[in-house]
């Protein structure tokens, strides 16, 4: 699959986004969107080359791919989003919409996911740091809390989460199995909304995720 590629300035950070050949071929077809929140301008995951590898397999349709890079802080995937359905032609349904972060950023993914299950229906969630940048333990953790004191969770939603056993991702074990846990409380089965993995040698940095992206992007390709 041949590509195009922009880098533009949006939402107060870098969008770079990879459109496929067939999207300048025709006016009127509209398509999928990975959205990708990365780490920095030069830290990309190489998400294009791991959409068109399954593309080829047939696992999964042409996409349009946009990373976002800008200050945590600030970081609003909804507003990402609003401004590329002013320049792409995207699929208005959820089903065609997925979200992506790593650590920090795999929170974000995973609230926006939460909150706005009528303009994402998937996320993936790499290295999640449930512990927040107060390092609270589990059974502390803001986001982890904030979802145990959620209502019912989105229907039709799929969520994928993984951590490595090495470094700074080895701590992170506790938080998934409470993860878990509470994801089956209200209802939602393992391999069914959400899948944990756990990565053999998987550590907190880029190369580990760009080895984990491609397995993440399948699972939830999966219904």
């Amino acid at each position: 699959m041949s590509e195009v590629i922009e880098t533009i300035d949006a939402a107060g950070g870098t969008l770079r986004v990879i459109t496929p050949e067939s999207y300048h071929s025709t006016a009127t077809r509209r398509f999928p969107l990975l959205l990708i929140l990365e780490e920095g301008v030069h830290q990309e995951l190489g998400a294009g080359q791991q959409v068109a590898r399954l593309h080829a397999e047939g696992i999964l349709p042409e996409m349009i791919v946009a990373s976002h890079s800008g200050d945590l802080s600030t970081l609003d995937p909804v507003t990402v989003l609003r401004e590329m359905e002013e320049r792409f032609r995207l699929l208005e349904s959820r089903r065609a919409r997925w979200i992506c972060g790593t650590g920090h950023r795999a929170v974000i993914a995973l609230r926006t996911a939460l909150d706005h299950p009528d303009l994402f229906g998937a996320a993936a969630c790499l290295s999640s740091s449930f512990e927040g940048a107060e390092g609270a333990p589990p059974l502390h953790s803001p986001m982890l809390r904030e979802l145990e004191d959620r209502g019912a969770l989105p229907e039709k939603s799929r969520l994928y989460f993984d951590y490595g056993t090495v470094g700074l991702d080895e701590c992170y074990e506790p938080y998934h199995r409470d993860l878990g846990a509470i994801l089956r409380t209200k209802g939602w089965e393992d391999g069914r909304e959400f899948r944990i993995a756990r990565i053999e040698g998987g550590t907190h940095d880029l190369n580990s995720w760009r080895d984990r992206l491609g397995p993440s992007l399948k699972w939830l390709a999966t219904r």
